[in-house]
């Protein structure tokens, strides 16, 4: 499995996203995918849309097959990533993972001698604040609920503004 920048760079390539990469090594570590869609509660061709990337994942299925293969990696059941080098950089969409202090979008394993598990501490490339693995990529995936949300509503309100002048300037009709 990739790691490090090129975990970014290879999912982007491969059309994989954080989400369909930790759904898959979820499935492995459940023992397949019947048995994540048993524990997510939906269907195999649901989930099976979500690890293709054909379908959005629901940021709560996403955030319990996370919390699964976390525990999976820290009982050993889930190989980790191995650590690169390079700085990670975590992206969902236009969305980067940033540091909760400076804002920064780098981090690096704090111990980068040990493999990459999802508990592992990161710390901010630019002011050296810890976080853990796991809790990075789950604030990510809620800053892509709540932007989600606001393209939709910006959406809406471009939609109903265009409705209300296209209603104002709708000629009069003589009777």
């Amino acid at each position: 499995m990739p790691g490090g920048p090129n975990f970014t760079v290879a999912m982007k390539e491969s059309k994989e996203t954080i989400y369909t990469h930790t759904l898959k090594r979820a499935a492995e570590a459940e023992g397949g995918t019947a048995a994540l869609a048993g524990l997510l509660h939906v269907p195999h061709n649901t989930l099976e849309r979500w690890m293709s990337g054909r379908a959005q994942t629901p940021v709560r299925a996403f955030l319990k097959a996370l919390e699964r293969l976390a525990h999976h990696e820290s009982t050993g059941v889930a190989r980790p990533m191995p650590a690169g080098d390079e700085p990670l950089v975590f992206r969902m969409g236009p969305l980067l993972a940033r540091c909760s202090r400076c804002d920064h979008t780098e981090f690096a394993p704090a111990d980068p001698t040990q493999p990459l598990k999802l508990v592992s501490p990161l710390v901010c490339g630019a002011c050296g604040e810890q976080v853990i693995h796991s809790n990075l990529i789950a604030q990510l995936a809620q800053d892509a609920v709540l932007h989600t949300h606001a393209v939709t509503a910006a959406r809406v309100r471009r939609q109903n503004e265009f409705k209300r002048v296209s209603v104002r300037k709708k000629p009069d009709v003589p009777s």
